[in-house]
């Protein structure tokens, strides 16, 4: 009876003291063997536990997790075919070595193998998180289902060649001799156990898998849409516990009514932002009026973020701003995008989470503008509750940024000019017109600017923003400015002082503006005196409907 040649799947697997490895070796080679299944184990073991108990929380306790007990059976039954496929191409290839080598690189080359195997699968892992099993295994599985393919065709195209090293060429077994060269006859015969091998070992099991993930997630998307109800409809909207215990206090002080100014301060996840939240809580924040000295307005502070632009910065990132939130109690983590060309849907995400409460305005502003919340405080003391009022910087008649160099250009607006918009760094709105722009049920159209995006939604209601030059957005400082930006300006000195100055400048008594940069003029502001002007830089200035181009380009239009 002839003795197998080259390990193969259409033949009986070979054992290893067909292949002559001495028996000390037996055991540490089957252990190594078994070892290309750890991953899949711990991964099985794992997403096991979660399908009997899924989690709330991730690690961080700071990220709802998706993730279903349904999507971990599924990622189980991924996981099974990982280490079915694993399995496959460790023995398989452990043998050819084995047959072709000494047994010390063979083991060399088992080790490496499985070194492959683990480093790519944590690698997956961290790319796609803890709450993307399926997303996790399927592409675990693909790489295994490439790699087997590739082993196949390697493998049918050096059993072709008559040439063998290692322990083929010096076998003295003529049985051996004639079984390779009835191997070589059989090119055919070959061709066809190929194919039925890929059918068999990788074609059928992937199919089976394939088949129970795509029902399973179309009853998940079915539970989904049967359980989920509308969003903005019939929303009653429900008082919130900061401005209950002011609302008190005021009622009995003189029974005088309290203005609720719900505020939404735009942050991001970068370490320069957790920065700038810890500046601002520290100054701009010192000046917000305390019901004992100023009563009858309350102000209630939320930095909102998103969700993590990458894995990498949720591990970095994550903690520090659990325990920010732990401390603090301020920041709002949205279920939205948190990168800055999408910076209208987490506007927008911002309005959708303050429409469910009870408030007379939001003022929206950002973790680097410097507030003058008592100026702000009495003006809107004095004016009470409004319907249909919007505050801010205001543009008319802009044209959108076409220059791709730009990172303010925009080509997703086809039309040649923006609709009335107010500047981002600080607007207020009353509480109607948060409803209107999210308690209407229908499509929205995002643009990459936030401020741009709210003139777009207000303008079917034929709303326009009050104009109010004192919000700033450059290097300039006027006395009388209620919002003034510290952003970075890439040249030292570019401003003249920190927030901590301008807070010390107004807490001892002095000019807000001492100390700081005064030369540039600030728009819409006279410039007498200053060592620049606005209409120099092609703008010009409405004293009610704000800034304008003073010579407007050619319009374009996007198809």
């Amino acid at each position: 009876m002839a003795t197998p040649h080259l390990p193969s799947f259409r033949r009986r697997a070979l054992s290893l003291s067909s292949l002559n490895v001495p028996r000390r070796y037996h055991w540490p080679i089957s252990l190594l063997q078994y070892m290309c299944l750890v991953p899949a184990i711990i991964g099985f073991l794992h997403h096991l536990s979660r399908a009997w108990s899924p989690p709330l929380y991730d690690a961080t306790h700071l990220f709802n997790m998706k993730s279903t007990p349904l999507i971990y059976c599924v990622a189980i039954l991924w996981c099974l075919l990982a280490g079915y496929w694993s399995w496959i191409l460790t023995t398989s290839m452990v043998r050819r070595w084995l047959y072709q080598y000494e047994v010390s690189n063979a083991v060399i080359r088992l080790v490496i193998l499985n070194g492959i195997n683990w480093t790519l699968s944590i690698w997956i892992h961290r790319i796609y998180g803890p709450d993307q099993p399926v997303m996790t295994w399927m592409v675990i599985c693909g790489v295994l289902l490439f790699s087997n393919i590739f082993k196949l065709i390697w493998t049918a195209a050096t059993s072709m060649d008559s040439k063998y090293r290692g322990k083929a060429t010096t076998s003295s077994s003529s049985s051996t001799v004639s079984s390779l060269n009835n191997f070589k006859m059989g090119k055919g015969g070959e061709e066809l156990h190929y194919k039925s091998t890929v059918v068999r070992v990788l074609v059928l099991p992937l199919t089976v898998v394939v088949f129970v993930t795509m029902f399973a997630m179309l009853y998940q998307v079915g539970q989904m849409r049967s359980t989920a109800g509308p969003i903005h409809m019939d929303i009653i909207a429900k008082p919130h516990p900061a401005f209950q215990q002011q609302e008190q206090q005021s009622m009995n002080n003189k029974n005088e009514d309290n203005l609720r100014v719900m505020v939404v301060v735009l942050s991001a996840w970068t370490p320069k932002s957790l920065e700038k939240r810890k500046t601002f809580r520290e100054t701009t924040m010192q000046l917000i009026p305390k019901a004992e000295d100023q009563p009858g307005v309350t102000f209630f502070v939320q930095f909102v973020i998103g969700q993590p632009p990458t894995e990498q910065v949720r591990t970095t990132m994550g903690p520090l701003i659990d325990q920010e939130i732990q401390q603090y109690h301020d920041v709002l983590m949205l279920n939205t995008s948190d990168k800055y060309e999408d910076l209208s849907q987490k506007v927008y995400s911002a309005m959708e989470w303050t429409d469910q409460y009870q408030f007379d305005y939001l003022l929206k502003t950002d973790d680097d503008i410097f507030v003058r919340w008592d100026t702000i405080s009495k003006e809107l003391k004095a004016i009470g509750p409004q319907q249909g009022y919007w505050q801010g910087l205001a543009y008319w008649n802009i044209p959108p940024i076409r220059n791709t160099d730009n990172k303010n250009n925009e080509m997703n607006y086809p039309l040649p000019i923006f609709p009335p918009y107010t500047a981002g760094a600080l607007y207020i709105v009353s509480r109607d017109i948060v409803r209107l722009i999210t308690g209407v049920g229908g499509p929205r159209l995002f643009v990459k600017n936030e401020d741009q995006n709210l003139g777009i939604w207000l303008f079917p209601y034929n709303i326009r923003p009050i104009h109010d030059r004192r919000i700033q957005q450059i290097d300039a400082c006027e006395e009388d400015m209620i919002a003034k930006h510290f952003g970075d300006f890439g040249e030292p000195g570019a401003i003249g002082g920190t927030m901590q100055d301008m807070l010390a400048n107004i807490q001892q008594g002095r000019k807000m503006c001492q100390g700081f940069r005064t030369s540039v003029c600030a728009m819409c502001y006279p410039c007498h005196n200053k060592g620049t002007n606005w209409r120099d830089w092609n703008f010009d200035c409405h004293d009610k409907k704000g800034v304008t181009l003073l010579h407007p380009g050619p319009l374009t239009l996007v198809d």
